[in-house]
């Protein structure tokens, strides 16, 4: 849409466009939920934010990411430091990595970027060990996002896929396709997000009266080493619903040894929308993670705290889409 005016966006908001002047420049009495809501209907639109983005204009951003998450099978955290890098110039930023070894919990150095003050703010990508995301936070002095994870009881936003509401979209997915012997793959107990994924699981299971089968909860991975391998049980289920793409290759995988075909025999689908450079991919129908409107929200957020225009924390949760491929068979 060619030269969007501020009252376009009011009206299809259905709020004041001084609403709207208040929300984009980043003025006092518009809640954060508001605000979001907002930009993203501006950038929708079409709207031209350059004018409201070249405030931030020299700000730092520091970003520590897990040494874990750019290992083998862990690349999707990789895309996400990217798109914050990518939101962080559109909005006139700068950002620095740090990579941590999180492997010896004991002596968990104080982060460099944080030492030396090099950053004006701090987004954390992916989980990090607890007790040092309390101590970092407390103790950072500028402001700081947790993406794609959270801690209970800091002060700081979190950025989160919509994990629980993802997943029962999912499974209402197999189970108007007529499945109703469904197992559920993910170690619950690796972490928050596979944990929500699963409940979203069991509540879309419930709906239907469903109850799930006790051997039909499957670990991806050894909590220990965090090796991943999936075991197939001796009962197959008609569908496999996975907790993340990397799961769900390691259960094709597993199938595949046993010449179980996908769809043919059974039924595969999966969270993320992130497998490069493996075929199952073409194939596989999973729920969209959008990475670049996460790090814009994470992006957005951090800004705001830094430039005093927000000061309540919460939990910001982005919603994605199923992507239809070829993997679902639907039964008679």
């Amino acid at each position: 849409m060619e030269n969007v005016k501020l009252r376009d966006i009011a009206e299809a908001v259905g709020v004041s466009t001084v609403t709207v002047s208040n929300a984009l420049s980043g003025k006092k009495g518009v809640s954060g939920q508001m605000r979001d809501h907002i930009e993203s209907v501006a950038r929708q639109m079409g709207y031209d934010m350059s004018r409201y983005e070249t405030r931030s204009q020299g700000v730092m951003i520091g970003v520590l990411v897990s040494a874990d998450y750019f290992e083998v099978g862990n690349s999707f955290y990789w895309a996400l430091y990217q798109q914050v890098v990518q939101a962080a110039a559109k909005a006139g930023s700068m950002t620095t990595l740090e990579i941590i070894d999180d492997t010896n919990r004991s002596h968990l150095p104080k982060p460099r970027i944080l030492e030396n003050h090099l950053c004006d703010a701090l987004i954390i990508i992916g989980y990090l060990f607890e007790p040092y995301v309390r101590q970092i936070v407390e103790h950072a002095q500028v402001p700081v996002v947790l993406l794609d994870f959270q801690v209970r009881g800091l002060a700081c936003d979190c950025v989160m896929s919509a994990n629980y509401v993802g997943m029962y979209k999912v499974t209402r997915y197999l189970l108007e396709r007529g499945h109703r012997r469904i197992a559920f793959v993910g170690s619950i107990y690796a972490n928050e997000n596979i944990m929500d994924r699963y409940f979203g699981f069991r509540k879309a299971m419930e709906e239907y009266e469903i109850p799930v089968h006790k051997g039909w909860r499957l670990e991806d991975r050894d909590l220990v080493n965090h090796c991943m391998n999936v075991t197939l049980p001796d009962e197959m289920p008609t569908a496999f619903a996975a907790s993340g793409d990397l799961a769900a290759q390691f259960t094709f995988e597993a199938l595949q040894k046993k010449g179980i075909r996908v769809p043919d025999d059974v039924s595969l689908i999966s969270y993320d929308n992130y497998l490069p450079w493996n075929d199952l991919s073409h194939h596989l129908t999973t729920y969209n993670v959008d990475l670049a409107a996460m790090a814009e929200m994470a992006v957005r957020r951090v800004l705001g705290k830094v430039h005093g225009e927000e000061t309540h924390y919460g939990i910001r949760y982005v919603p994605g889409k199923i992507v239809v491929r070829d993997s679902v068979k639907a039964l008679s």
